[in-house]
């Protein structure tokens, strides 16, 4: 008995022990927690002048930003973002100024990119192959639409870029490529290598080919625009070695952005019976038709579709991509404030700093738009609709972020949809289209990819059979398109 009644004591000095220990423990976790928590409030109202915007709204100040961007991604722009990016401001030397590499590459890559000769000639190539890809197709096939349509743009905008020794040609590079893009936000952070392993693997493959792709002097034989990066470093005593990872990059920037843009123009298109008529009935407008002396094994007619033609007489295909975009992307312009202002009377925005204006901010605002702005309106951008303010539309970005790539990414989609709508009907597998998610796309993409693809059924239409034979003409045009604000006032000038 004596010794149940002293285990008993035993017991409960242990357990007071114990619950002493873990008070402690858990008195020492609160304090710390109090002090992060009143520091990190400190430091922010220390450092955050009373005129300034307000800073965004967070429990825990910096830490919550960070993790609710890691999990909203892109939509988190749309709650407010204002961050400062100094580094960008300072050349590798230590000097300051809004001067260097990265900011003569954009005047670098700008001319053979703008309308003209440089331009067409990329076009034609891009044209050839699009049209050989789309007849290839049967009279009736299954596909996955963002799969086909990223495969076949993959490889018209490379060959258009690289030339005859482009590197994607080898579906190993293709393959490296998207991997490489996958895991591109891990390696810009810089996390370490065995979290973003497989990402880093796949930019050193890459690296090495694109090293050859410039030894064999394949960029020589390539379109104005790798020649003009090419010379750009070269001027700035740029490594090979780092031409080639420059290159890495540089794929992103040709070919993240247009494939997706090119799967939802097509979606809402086919998804929208009046909007793919009209298309349709517009781009018939300007097709010509050649026949032939009827032979075994060759073509009956030929129909011709001259894209200089669909960039100007096409309205009703320029204003659907341009609601497309407006729908879907997610691109955050910045503006560099070059004096103290007062925007609307109320914030200060201060002198060397950052502001950043997200799309979908603008492009979701009911105010702008309607009441219909969360729907897909493919006459919404026409000339002759009550049209918005031109600066509210931000797909392409403004001013110096303005995509220098806006008028070759166009006229790419442009020739794929509008062969794709000519030739085809499409109806998704499961009979109906389904409204789909972008949530899985990475913070980087400015045109987020759908979260799942879509299997659908292509059938060639009635009197577009394999009897007829399809070319691509390119004329030479100088003409823009009014693909962004700046191109509206641009083309409003006297010549």
């Amino acid at each position: 008995m004596e010794q149940n009644v002293h285990q008993a004591q035993m017991l409960q000095k242990l357990i007071l022990a114990m619950s002493s220990s873990t008070s402690a423990a858990l008195a020492m976790v609160i304090t710390i927690a109090t002090v992060i928590y009143g520091g990190l409030h400190l430091i922010l109202h220390l450092t955050q002048d009373a005129r300034e915007p307000p800073p965004v709204p967070a429990l825990v100040p910096f830490i919550e930003p960070m993790v609710d961007l890691s999990r909203k991604k892109s939509r988190y722009y749309t709650e407010l973002c204002n961050t400062a990016n100094d580094i960008l401001n300072t050349n590798v030397n230590g000097d300051e100024g809004f001067w260097g590499y990265s900011v003569t590459h954009y005047k670098a890559i700008h001319p053979p990119l703008f309308p003209g000769p440089g331009l067409d000639a990329m076009n034609r190539v891009m044209a050839r192959k699009i049209t050989s890809s789309l007849e290839s197709i049967q009279s009736s096939e299954v596909i996955r639409l963002f799969d086909f349509i990223k495969r076949e743009i993959t490889l018209a905008t490379t060959d258009s870029v690289y030339g005859d020794q482009n590197p994607f040609r080898d579906p190993t590079i293709v393959e490296a490529f998207w991997e490489f893009q996958e895991g591109v936000m891990g390696l810009l952070m810089g996390f370490p290598q065995s979290f973003v392993r497989e990402s880093f693997k796949a930019r050193e493959f890459m690296t090495k080919r694109f090293v050859k792709y410039f030894n064999d002097g394949g960029h020589e034989k390539g379109s104005a625009l790798i020649k003009a990066r090419y010379e750009h470093s070269i001027e700035h005593k740029i490594p090979l070695e780092d031409i080639a990872r420059f290159e890495t990059a540089g794929a992103i920037a040709i070919l993240t952005n247009t494939s997706p843009a090119c799967f939802w123009l097509v979606y809402h298109l086919y998804s929208s019976p009046g909007a793919l008529e009209d298309c349709r009935k517009e781009l018939g407008q300007i097709l010509s038709a050649t026949s032939h002396e009827k032979r075994e094994g060759a073509f009956d007619k030929t129909i011709t579709l001259d894209l200089t033609q669909v960039k100007t007489s096409c309205p009703i295909l320029l204003s659907s991509l341009q609601e497309v975009l407006r729908l879907h992307s997610v691109g955050i312009s910045t503006r560099l404030v070059m004096e103290d202002h007062v925007l609307d009377g109320k914030y200060l925005l201060k002198k060397g700093g950052t502001v950043m204006i997200p799309a979908p901010v603008q492009h979701q605002d009911a105010a702008i738009w309607g009441e219909n702005v969360h729907s897909f309106d493919h006459r919404r951008f026409l000339p002759n609709e009550k049209r918005s303010n031109p600066v509210a539309f931000r797909g392409f970005g403004g001013g110096t972020t303005l995509c220098p790539g806006r008028h070759f990414a166009s006229t790419e989609i442009f020739a794929f949809a509008a062969l794709l709508i000519l030739r085809f009907d499409m109806q998704p597998s499961g009979g109906t289209w389904k409204e789909l998610t972008t949530n899985k796309a990475s913070l980087w993409e400015v045109t987020p990819r759908p979260d799942e693809d879509v299997l659908v059924n292509l059938v060639s239409r009635p009197g577009f059979d394999a009897t007829l034979k399809w070319e691509i003409l390119v004329t030479d045009s100088d003409k823009m398109m009014p693909l962004s604000a700046e191109d509206v006032d641009a083309l409003r000038q006297p010549n």
